[in-house]
């Protein structure tokens, strides 16, 4: 049923083959030396665009003014390709002294010692203070016990929509939460409004995050604390089941309309009106659909809304870096000055301390945008759950891969649930 998702122990393998953790544990940069007068050079590399890295190079200028002793390069790469170029620079002796890390490959690098444990640089009188971190997200980025990361922001899953497309389609706006079919009774009727060239929603069967939703809106987790999937065959069928009919009625587009819409989204396209995506997304979605994209209410059949706040990304040190303590410093810089509050807005998403809280100009109509959504939703969010297992990004490709075979026919829901579960014993071994 189509090429296998690599074991836990492959991934890791090709990680290290690759030189990421070799590199990180090993290399270190011996030819990296302190400069004339004392001087250090860092290396950052992030994920994002144009926009945000202009953003991030603002908040460097005023760090090194502030630290004329440590100087900042920084580099950036889209999502997909940041961690093929990361393993690049590891490989080539060259890693870089701060990273970005995703949440789903948070414990990964951390059980592995690719990321620097930074709790004896955490604390009163240390390089980077941790006693302002949202309550939130404050132990996120600790495995086990160690600190290898620390939040840059959070954020949460919200449902966009494009509101006037929903209210020409006479549609019912999700200003308020609905069950999932009477959403997808008002999604069907966007998708008959558009004949079908423009769905009311993107398949939320599709990738990780719908799935996600659904099973924590069940009282489950898509990840436990040992690194365990959260969820029995069943309960993905039944989930995968709903998913399907919904479909085949028309609320939701098929994969095509995801192939169709690369290397954009079913949303920016205008081949879908609505889907699951991070709150701190709307801005740069709306911009590139040509239309605003408004921030409704995610449904649900419980009592549970099933979002929670989620670290955006994390900073993380390399563990062999030279410079673990001007790095730290930096990281501390990017988490705690209001400066870097007030120029990064909600780019990445809420300020991860109560330090940057309220430096966000408010008079940024996307910065208020995200910030109402955070209010409205607040007394619904639960807590952060566990991150992904060691292998848990694979597999999340994996599933994707699963959804688009069922959802072009190509298999039955009991042998997507199989092929699922059946991967997840191989990758998680």
């Amino acid at each position: 049923m189509g090429s296998a998702a690599p074991s836990r122990r492959t991934t890791l393998s090709a990680l290290l083959a690759s030189g990421l953790g070799a590199a990180l544990t090993a290399c270190g940069g011996p030819s990296r030396s302190v400069g004339a007068g004392g001087s250090v050079t860092l290396r950052y590399f992030f994920w994002g665009d144009s926009g945000r890295a202009d953003l991030i190079n603002k908040c460097i200028a005023v760090f090194e003014r502030e630290h004329p002793k440590i100087k900042v390069k920084s580099s950036f790469a889209a999502f997909d390709s940041f961690w093929p170029k990361l393993s690049t620079a590891a490989a080539g002796g060259n890693p870089p002294d701060v990273m970005h890390v995703d949440y789903a490959w948070i414990r990964t690098l951390g059980e592995h010692g690719v990321l620097a444990d930074l709790n004896d640089l955490s604390g009163s009188g240390k390089e980077i203070d941790t006693s302002t971190v949202v309550e939130s997200v404050r132990t996120a980025g600790l495995v086990d016990d160690r600190r290898v990361g620390l939040p840059l922001s959070h954020n949460s899953v919200a449902l966009h929509y494009d509101a006037e497309v929903w209210a020409k389609a006479g549609a019912r706006p999700p200003t308020k939460r609905m069950d999932w079919d009477t959403f997808m009774e008002q999604s069907l009727k966007v998708s008959k409004y558009g004949r079908y060239k423009q769905f009311g929603m993107d398949n939320p069967g599709q990738n990780y995050l719908g799935v996600e939703i659904w099973m924590r809106q069940q009282g489950l987790q898509m990840w436990t604390e040992n690194g365990e999937l959260g969820f029995s065959p069943d309960d993905m069928r039944r989930y995968f089941t709903k998913v399907n009919e919904w479909r085949k009625e028309g609320a939701l587009g098929g994969p095509d309309v995801v192939l169709e819409s690369l290397p954009g989204y079913p949303i920016t396209t205008r081949r879908v009106a609505s889907n699951l995506e991070w709150d701190n997304q709307v801005g740069g979605r709306s911009d590139m659909r040509g239309s605003k994209l408004s921030l409704g209410q995610v449904p649900s059949d419980t009592s549970k809304s099933g979002i929670y706040s989620k670290p955006g990304m994390f900073l993380g040190a390399a563990a062999k870096s030279p410079y673990l303590s001007e790095a730290a410093q930096f990281i501390n810089f990017l988490i705690n000055d209001r400066r870097v509050g007030k120029i990064l807005g909600t780019n990445i998403g809420m300020p991860p301390t109560t330090s940057q809280e309220g430096a966000a100009d408010l008079s940024d109509p996307k910065v208020r945008q995200v910030q109402t959504y955070e209010k409205q939703v607040e007394k619904t969010l639960a807590s952060t759950p566990p991150p992904p297992a060691d292998g848990g990004a694979s597999l999340n490709v994996y599933l994707m891969r699963v959804a688009e075979k069922l959802f072009y026919d190509r298999i039955s829901v009991d042998q997507a649930v199989d092929l699922y579960f059946d991967q997840s014993k191989v990758t998680l071994a």
